[in-house]
């Protein structure tokens, strides 16, 4: 009898836990997964496509070394920005735009004119945002060499005695140059003229004066002169 009243508690005990599981489930659990169901629902109905409010410009451009002076006609011009974002690029007033690879790289080859250049750029993201115009870099298109003028000596003189063995070498370059006599630096006078003074050697001296403007154009003139002590 003990057993068979044991037994009775213990299935009204889980009966009840069946009739508070089911309660919790309606009012609770079967709710909830409605909502969600609905929500689903609304998502896989739609057809717009998810907005995303982007207003934030990207940063300018980053251009590589811009040289500012050189002699090349076509000039390439490297440079970083956002990845996928048209650079929009102007030089002498006419704008070309071109997008930078998934690295944010971007390459751009300018056909300078002769004498001063113009560049500088912006960057569009996909959302359309602009950034701010980078600074603008001037470029010195020149190829042409410098002149180099010697107004003494003359080639093949002879100079003889201890009077004579200061040698002073005078002329005047078309340019601001890095001047150089047998590799070594003279300095330019503001008229662009020079006074380079060296001694001689017993017998042939050889001089060889190179001058090289700031776009790497270079000029080259040699001279020979006697000295007999």
């Amino acid at each position: 009898m003990v057993e068979d009243k044991k037994s009775i508690k213990r299935a009204y005990f889980y009966v009840f836990l069946s009739i508070v599981a089911l309660i919790f489930l309606v009012f609770f659990g079967i709710p909830t997964l409605v909502r969600f169901a609905g929500f689903i629902g609304e998502i896989a109905k739609s057809d717009k496509p998810v907005e995303l409010n982007d207003t934030t410009p990207p940063a300018p451009p980053q251009f590589d070394e811009i040289p500012e002076y050189t002699n090349k006609g076509n000039l390439e011009i490297t440079g970083r920005s956002e990845s996928g974002a048209t650079i929009i690029i102007r030089d002498n007033n006419n704008t070309t735009e071109i997008v930078a690879n998934n690295e944010g790289n971007f390459s751009y080859t300018i056909k300078l004119k002769k004498g001063e250049n113009s560049i500088d750029a912006k960057a569009r993201d996909t959302a359309n945002n602009e950034s701010t115009q980078t600074d603008t870099f001037r470029i010195n298109f020149d190829d042409e060499n410098p002149e180099i003028t010697i107004d003494t000596p003359s080639d093949g003189s002879s100079f003889y005695g201890s009077g004579q063995r200061q040698l002073s070498i005078k002329g005047s370059v078309s340019e601001k140059t890095y001047l150089t006599i047998n590799g070594r630096l003279v300095t330019l006078k503001d008229d662009l003229t020079f006074n380079f003074t060296t001694t001689l050697s017993e017998g042939e001296n050889k001089f060889e004066i190179i001058a090289t403007d700031p776009a790497n154009n270079e000029a080259k003139t040699s001279f020979v002169v006697n000295f007999a002590s």
